[in-house]
């Protein structure tokens, strides 16, 4: 009987048929949107978060595509990246952790006053304090990187030579602790995301605002200021993240590429740009006509460290092991710094 030949080759042909099918489905590329709600012209994303999507498809040999969708387009509002991630919306997304307070507890260590002098050392110094457990929050999520600004510093609209000067001033804050430091000098404190700056400064809703340089001129902020009070508040922090559980679904070869050209080597890539933007931005601003640069004088700078000592001493005493947690970030700097 010839049946038993038949049902061999089409035994035959339906096995290739099933090896084909595997092997294009480990073949098959992965697409995922990474939400970035900063400007496509900022620097960090020209130098730190392109370059780390195009490390990341290279190193997984082409096995993920990352979309990246900056500007806002997917969601503008920094405080939503996160419910963009647990909706489905985007699988990656740059996040402030600040504008979510009850999520992560202990970003605050960051934005402490008069602790990293540059975005360098406070982004690695921040990498490590999430890599190692230390800041609550992030169980749910696989951090592909953290990162920080440089410290902020005063921009405005109105003058400020003086501490005394900000007496009144409305000034735009992101964050408790920001907002009880900008207290600590008479300012009164105004909450709102960043890409509302720049016309709330032109219509006078606020009078100046806490930015870094390279922030100054990527959200057009420098077009609505003309004084710069050089009195450092704290640095703001930023992540690179997905949710555990998308992270997880993804295969083990593109989930250690994308281990591998993050973490630490991303924040020291981030911090680097950053702060050779903010070198560029600052010497551009002292060159511009009709620009007002203060540098305080010994006197108002001591003021000012004794208004900031004051506001984060306070704050850190009301937190959950602040202590603790500031003494750690400072060693963390003071380690940075001796290597």
């Amino acid at each position: 009987m010839r049946f038993p030949r038949i049902a061999a080759v089409l035994a035959a042909t339906l096995a290739t048929a099933t090896l084909a099918a595997g092997a294009a489905r480990a073949e098959e590329v992965i697409d995922l949107k990474f939400a970035v709600f900063t400007p496509e012209q900022e620097i960090t994303y020209q130098e730190a978060i392109k370059p780390w999507v195009q490390a990341v498809e290279e190193a997984a040999g082409g096995r993920v595509r990352i979309q990246l969708f900056p500007g806002g387009t997917l969601g503008r509002d920094g405080s939503k990246q996160i419910k963009m991630l647990n909706d489905g919306v985007a699988d990656i997304a740059f996040i402030i952790p600040a504008y979510n307070p009850g999520l992560f507890p202990d970003n605050w260590v960051i934005e402490l006053p008069d602790t990293s002098r540059t975005a360098g050392e406070g982004s690695v110094a921040f990498w490590r304090m999430v890599e190692s457990g230390r800041l609550r929050g992030y169980d749910g999520f696989e951090v592909l990187s953290m990162v920080a600004t440089s410290p902020y510093l005063l921009h405005g609209n109105k003058p400020m030579n003086r501490v005394a000067d900000l007496k009144g001033q409305k000034i735009r804050i992101a964050g408790k602790l920001e907002q009880q430091c900008v207290e600590a000098v008479g300012g009164v404190p105004v909450g709102m995301p960043i890409t509302k700056i720049p016309e709330s400064l032109s219509r006078g809703i606020i009078d100046a605002t806490p930015m870094h340089y390279a922030a100054l001129y990527a959200f057009g902020i420098s077009s609505a200021t003309k004084y710069h009070y050089h009195a450092a508040l704290g640095s703001m922090p930023f992540g690179f993240v997905m949710t555990r559980e998308r992270f997880e679904a993804l295969p083990e070869d593109v989930r250690k590429a994308m281990q591998a050209e993050g973490g630490e080597k991303l924040a020291r890539i981030f911090g680097a740009a950053m702060d050779a933007e903010n070198a560029r931005r600052l010497a551009e601003t002292e060159a511009a006509p009709g620009q007002t640069i203060v540098i305080p004088t010994a006197e108002d700078a001591a003021a000012w460290s004794a208004a900031m000592a004051g506001c984060s001493d306070r704050f850190v005493a009301e937190q959950e092991n602040g202590p603790a947690l500031a003494a750690a970030f400072r060693a963390e700097l003071d380690r940075i710094r001796a290597e």
